[in-house]
C-alpha cells in the first residue's frame, strides 16, 4: 500500500471555494472559488488577494483582522 496520498482531486472538486496562499498571494485555487468570483484560475493564481476586495482600504482592514488569527495555527476560514 502506497503512503503517498494525492489530495489534488479532493481540492479541485470540493463544493466550497478553496485557496492556498503565501504572504497574501494566491498560489492555488479550485474551480468553485473561480466561479464565486467570476474569474479564470489564471486571473487569480499568482496575484494578491487585493483583487477580491472592493477597495485597497477594505483589503488592509481585512488583513489587520485576519493576521492575528493566522498566527495561531496558520489557517483561516471565512464566509
Amino acid at each position: 500500500m502506497s503512503t503517498d496520498i494525492d489530495y489534488q482531486l479532493a481540492f479541485d472538486l470540493a463544493p466550497i471555494g478553496l485557496v492556498l496562499s503565501r504572504n497574501r498571494t494566491m498560489i492555488d485555487c479550485n474551480q468553485r472559488l473561480c466561479e464565486m468570483f467570476g474569474a479564470a484560475r489564471e486571473q487569480l493564481v499568482g496575484h494578491s488577494f487585493q483583487l477580491l476586495y472592493p477597495s485597497a482600504d477594505e483589503y488592509e482592514r481585512a488583513g489587520a483582522r485576519i493576521a492575528p488569527l493566522l498566527g495561531g495555527n496558520g489557517t483561516y476560514a471565512d464566509d
